[in-house]
């Protein structure tokens, strides 16, 4: 009992002593941090904030990160944008025994004498540096899928393997470390590789091998399902030339074989071009009496191959072991069968009529006159639509049938192809010019000619066409279709553009032609020829004046309004006379010499 009695005697003694002390050496250690404290490895307890920086050392620890194939990479603290935060670390070792007061404060100090206190640093953390390693480390860890894949090699079919490929979620990684930059001392992390399975594997690959050799079996045969009369085809290529247009593609799911797409079409566009034709409208008479339409040709339904539906066909039919494939038309319907109706047109009268006489041409122009004439005979053009004189003539070529007559050509009169097609060019400006429809193309003639005011009709009544740059062109502004018929009295040699529909009331005055005065030709022209028989002189051609006219129209709507107002201005250039003469012959004065006697 009384060795227990001195124990706490001496016991109270030392507290009451140590308190003593504390109390005295209160004023030394208020400005310091309280002995027994340390930060980690490093003993601050007694130093003032403003020497204890001295004695903190940088945290020693490393992180070493395991790969999944046994690679390892140690990276020191610093490395990882770790460093020490001194100032509110040793604010934090500072508050220990300064934060309570009175009893309680000298308790606290007691304690940290008695037991010491062990805190950890207050550390900052740059992420950046730390994603930027651990990027580093992903690209040595990483690789993308490899899926499997055929190829050609030395012209044969060569089968690829599939590969997994690995990816490193670089902020997971961060998540996963962050726990283990608290603790001093090396540190090992397993990284979590995500595995990248390949999207076409070695299966879908053999698969896609079988497909290939498949259409490589045997050549390739496209066929016509429904051919015409005089169609060309089949068309086969051979097993080389599929080998050549065979394509292995990998899409999100699966290995696609087949031709190329491209280089098919480029192989089926002579096959388009020989199988394409445009529908073709049936062409009509009106007869009067009946007030009904009579087919005078037939009409034909249009094809075109189709060719992006024909790729996609070939390439179907093919991955399915089939080499004998057809191709894909499409049909275009005419704008107007032969079995449609004057009533579903609305064609139940004669409109206007153009006319011009052709009398005193050469054979070969009433020849090609009438040819002419008959590209347009029995046509229809639909409401809104635009008449192109050129569209419906066609080729003026002696393989059509015309013949040569004489065509001005710059500033002589020559033998051309096709001479006397502006005769028919001005009927049908006529008749669109009496029937008041919108006229949005018309060319005067550079001379005046002859044929063109047969019947009354003054100068600058005419239109020229020159295809493919100088046309005559007209809308159909009427609200029905309108019947082209073209007839050809050879008594009175005349030429008539009928145009039949349905009248909606418009009315046409015609103001003119009016003209100014004649302007005379220069001087006679002679041209030497030294191959005519001396002193002998032919005449080429004639002279004519020039002239400028001047054609107007104003088209009324039934309500009197006005529609349409024209002016059709022509100027016809001066024509000289022009002769060729021979040696010994001694032309006019004041005539223009071409070459010239020796």
């Amino acid at each position: 009992m009384k060795w227990v009695v001195f124990i706490v005697l001496i016991s109270v003694g030392l507290l009451l002593l140590w308190s003593g002390m504390l109390v005295v050496l209160g004023p030394y250690l208020e400005p310091r941090i309280i002995p027994g404290v340390w930060i980690w490895d490093d003993a601050v307890g007694g130093l003032t904030t403003a020497a204890a920086p001295t004695a903190l050392t940088e945290p020693e620890l490393w992180i070493t990160f395991l790969g999944p194939e046994g690679q390892h990479w140690t990276l020191a603290a610093e490395e990882l944008g770790l460093s020490l935060a001194s100032a509110p670390t040793l604010a934090r070792a500072y508050q220990l025994g300064h934060a309570e007061e009175g009893v309680a404060a000298l308790t606290a100090r007691l304690a940290l004498l008695h037991e010491g206190a062990v805190l950890p640093p207050v550390l900052a953390w740059d992420r950046t540096q730390a994603r930027e390693q651990l990027r580093d480390l992903a690209a040595q860890i990483e690789s993308a899928p490899q899926d499997a894949a055929l190829r050609f090699e030395d012209g044969e079919l060569v089968l690829t393997t599939a590969h997994t490929g690995r990816r490193l979620d670089v902020e997971a990684a961060l998540a996963q470390l962050e726990p283990f930059l608290r603790l001093p001392g090396s540190r090992e992390i397993a990284l979590l590789v995500e595995e990248l399975p390949p999207q076409i594997d070695d299966a879908e690959a053999a698969q896609a091998l079988d497909v290939a050799q498949s259409i490589l079996t045997e050549p390739l045969k496209l066929l016509l399902r429904n051919p015409y009369a005089g169609d060309p085809g089949p068309w086969t290529l051979s097993t080389a030339s599929l080998a050549q247009l065979l394509t292995i593609f990998a899409d999100a799911e699966q290995i696609e074989v087949g031709l190329d797409e491209a280089a098919l079409q480029e192989f089926l566009l002579p096959l388009a071009k020989a199988l394409h034709q445009e529908p073709l409208d049936a062409r009509f008479h009106f007869d009067e009496a009946t007030r009904q339409l009579t087919p005078v040709q037939a009409s034909q339904i249009g094809r075109e191959l189709d060719l992006p539906a024909t790729v996609a066909r070939i390439n179907e039919q093919l991955r399915a072991g089939q080499h004998h494939i057809s191709l894909v038309l499409q049909e275009t319907a005419p704008a107007y069968p032969a079995t449609v109706t004057a009533e579903e047109l609305g064609i139940v009268e004669l409109v206007t009529v153009g006319e011009s006489y052709f009398g005193g041409s050469s054979s070969a122009r009433d020849h090609n006159i009438r040819l002419g004439a008959s590209q347009f005979d029995g046509i229809v053009i639909g409401p809104g639509e635009i008449f192109s004189f050129n569209e419906f003539l066609g080729e003026v070529t002696p393989e059509v049938g015309y013949d040569e007559s004489y065509v001005i050509v710059g500033d002589r009169t020559l033998l051309g192809v096709g001479g006397g097609i502006c005769q028919v060019a001005t009927t049908a400006f006529r008749a669109a010019f009496y029937g008041g429809y919108e006229i949005v193309e018309r060319w005067p003639h550079a001379y005046r000619v002859g044929y063109y005011e047969l019947g009354g009709y003054g100068p600058g009544f005419d239109a020229t066409i020159y295809s493919p740059l100088v046309d005559f062109r007209f809308v159909n502004d009427y609200p029905t279709p309108l019947l082209i018929e073209t007839a050809v009295q050879p008594a009175t040699a005349r030429l008539q553009f009928l145009f039949y529909g349905q009248a909606d009331g418009r009315e046409v005055e015609q103001i003119g032609p009016t003209w100014g005065e004649p302007e005379p030709p220069g001087p006679p022209v002679y041209e030497y020829d030294p191959e005519l028989p001396a002193g002998t002189v032919e005449k080429l051609e004639n002279s004519h004046a020039g002239l400028r006219a001047e054609l107007g129209r104003v088209v009324r709507d039934a309500e009197g309004h006005i529609w349409h107002e024209d002016h059709f201005q022509s100027h016809f250039v001066p024509w000289v006379a022009r002769y060729r003469y021979g040696p010994g012959f001694t032309p006019p004065p004041g005539a223009e010499l071409v070459g010239g006697e020796p």
